[in-house]
């Protein structure tokens, strides 16, 4: 093979061969570039070893943090849930307790308008009182009708701003959900 060709180029023993010098000196300039070779081998496997690492880590944090979001989005949810349930119940309990307020003024404006109508019969000027205690009782009753539309409003605007802060972390963690599938994709 490659030894003749070269031995019968570089002069050497008249019928082809190589002397031992020579064949020591190619032995150890092969030893060398194997060695080379093996040495270059080794940093890339170093190299591509600790990249692995360092990837691991990588994945690993972004795991972490991926379960640290997970749970801190569950605890969110959780508490928003516990809270929106809490303002339905108070709402509840207001507008029974406004509905209950709104029977009873009903039912003495009821009551004072057949006292009305009884004393229109009678007298004139307590039938000018009576009526001053009707405008009065509708004007508490509007009252009481604006409060309660204000209340509910109110209500509901902090319910829909809640429910808009719980949407937007939501779409920050999917969001970073995404990017990490991205940053797994282009790993593999």
């Amino acid at each position: 093979g490659i030894g003749k060709k070269e031995g019968k180029k570089g002069g050497g023993d008249a019928d082809g061969e190589l002397s031992p010098q020579e064949l020591l000196r190619r032995a150890a300039f092969r030893i060398e570039s194997l060695e080379r070779q093996l040495a270059w081998r080794e940093e890339k496997v170093a190299a591509a070893l600790a990249g692995q690492r360092d990837l691991k880590e990588k994945v690993s944090l972004y795991h972490e943090d991926f379960e640290r979001e997970k749970a801190s989005i569950f605890d969110i949810a959780s508490d928003m849930t516990r809270q929106y349930k809490g303002m339905q119940e108070d709402l509840q309990g207001r507008i029974s307790t406004l509905e209950a307020t709104i029977r009873e003024h009903k039912e003495a404006l009821d009551q004072a308008r057949a006292e009305l109508e009884e004393e229109r019969r009678g007298k004139g000027h307590a039938l000018a009182l009576k009526e001053a205690e009707i405008a009065e009782m509708n004007k508490k009753m509007e009252d009481m009708a604006l409060e309660f539309g204000d209340m509910l409003k109110e209500t509901l605007d902090k319910m829909g701003a809640q429910l808009e802060l719980s949407s937007s972390e939501n779409a920050s963690m999917t969001r970073r959900l995404d990017d990490f599938k991205v940053a797994q994709g282009a790993t593999t």
